[in-house]
This record gives C-alpha cells, structure tokens and sequence, in this order.
C-alpha cells in the first residue's frame, strides 16, 4: 500500500512538473505571471482528446505540444509584447481574462460534460510494483516527468540557448550588451511554456478526466508550486511538485480532513519564513 501511494503522488507530481516548470521558465526570463497557462493546459487536453478520438493516443501527444508551440508564437505577438511595458498586474488580468475566455469557447465547442481519453493499448494494463498491482499508464507519467526534468536541467545547463537563457533570467541587460537576442529567447521560451502545457494536458487524459475546468482548478495548484518552489526557480519548481504530490496523496489517506488546506498553509509558512522560495528564485 505505501508503495502505490508513493508512486500515485509521483505520478501527480509528474504532471505538476511539466505544468510548473513551463510557468516557472516564463516567469524566470520574462517577468510574466502567465494566468492563462492553465487554458494552455486546457486546450492541449482537448486537442488531445480530438486527436486521440480519430487517430491514436501517440498522434496526439506530438499534436498537441505541437499545436500549443504555435500557439505559443500567436500569443507572444498578439498579447505578450504589446503588453511588454505595462505593469504585471496589467498582464496578469489580461491572461486571466483571456483564460476565462477560452473557457467559455471550449464550453460552446465541446459542452460542459467530463469527457474520457483512453490510454494507449500498451499502457492500459497493469504492473507489479512492489508485490502490488498499479496502473503501467501511471507509471509511464512518471518516467516522462523524470525524463522531461532531466532534459529541461541538460538543456538550460549544457546547451548555448539554455545558458543564454540563464544569463538573460539573470541580467538581461547585460546579455544584451553580448549581442543576445532577448526577444528571440523570449518566444522561444513561451513556445516551450505553452508546449509543455500542452504535453500535459494530453497526458492528464487518460489519468484524471477532461472538462472545462481543468485548468483553472491545476492553475492554483501550479501557482502555489511556483511561489513555494521559488518564482522563476525550475529546480524549485520540482521540488515543490514532488512535495504538493505526496502532500495530496500521502495527506488525503492520513489527514483527509485537513489535506486540502495543507498546501496553503505550506505556502504561507514559505511566505513568512523564506520568501525566496525553496529554490530562491530565477532560472538555475
């Protein structure tokens, strides 16, 4: 029992990952507080479930990314830079706003009914774990969280991009005096933001369900992250993922009556005593 539940709350926070650290690497070189990362999230869910419903699960989950990629380049020009010299609160409505927007759309395209996507025949059986039998769907989420983790750290560390895009998070004047093309990074990051959001909007699919709400209900479990992981901190970001997942889980089996406060009150103990977050802020 306690191995399915450790594996149930990294599955959750596998999910939580590939959500948080897209915010996290928006926010870390941009100074945006993305309120419609959530819609992003949304959308992907239901691209994917179109996909999946004609096609196959696996042509969904490169649809969908790939969809919310371009999507990404529409809302870089269309609302991100002309709002590039209005104050946050004035991007963050906006975001908001436009979220609340593609809300009511999916509802007119789609109807307000919780609609099912299920999982490829490869994974819909089960594994042993531990002498214990567990979905393989949920297991596979929690390989692509590790692996998507993995590839996101080699790639801000090791790579050219990545490493400007750490030195514009850091000091972006400076890195535009070194001839780096802040404007180019900063598309290049939405289109990985809204992309990673998109990924995990087909993959929750098969795990939990999709409808309208879905990414209003996972954009405040994703801001808590972000806060308590440290704003713009990615390593953060998976450290405070993989602790909202065991707080979730572990919590709803031992304190079901107060696990849904739990993380608030982490966040406000994180607030008070360590403001810059477990990560201490900006992209690392």
């Amino acid at each position: 029992m306690i191995a399915v539940q450790i594996a149930n709350a990294l599955a959750l926070a596998s999910l939580l990952t590939l959500l948080a650290s897209g915010l996290a690497l928006i926010y870390g070189l941009r100074d945006i507080m993305n309120f419609g990362h959530g819609a992003f999230y949304m959308i992907g869910a239901y691209i994917g479930h179109s996909v999946a419903a004609r096609t196959n699960f696996w042509l969904a989950v490169i649809a969908a990314p790939a969809a919310l990629a371009l999507l990404g380049v529409v809302f870089e020009y269309l609302v991100l830079r002309p709002l590039r010299h209005r104050g946050a609160i004035d991007v963050a409505l906006v975001t908001f706003g436009l979220s609340l927007i593609v809300q009511q759309v999916i509802v007119y395209l789609y109807g307000g009914a919780s609609l099912s996507v299920s999982a490829p025949a490869s994974l819909s059986g089960s594994a042993s774990l531990w002498g214990a039998t567990y979905p393989t769907y949920r297991l596979f989420l929690i390989f692509v969280g590790i692996g998507g983790c993995l590839l996101l750290t080699a790639w801000l560390r090791w790579t050219r991009v990545g490493m400007y895009v750490r030195a514009a998070s850091q000091r972006p004047e400076v890195a535009r005096m070194m001839g780096v093309n802040t404007n180019r990074l900063g598309l290049l990051v939405v289109c990985l933001s809204t992309a990673s959001a998109g990924l995990a909007g087909v993959l929750a699919g098969p795990y939990l369900s999709v409808d309208p709400s879905m990414g209003g209900t996972i954009l405040i479990s994703c801001l808590i992250i972000v806060v308590i992981g440290g704003v713009g901190s990615i390593g953060g970001a998976v450290a405070a993922s993989v602790l909202f997942g065991f707080i979730q889980v572990i919590g709803a089996v031992l304190l079901p009556g107060i696990a849904v406060l739990t993380p608030y009150m982490l966040l406000i103990v994180v607030l008070i005593w360590r403001p810059g977050g477990l990560g201490g802020g900006r992209l690392e």
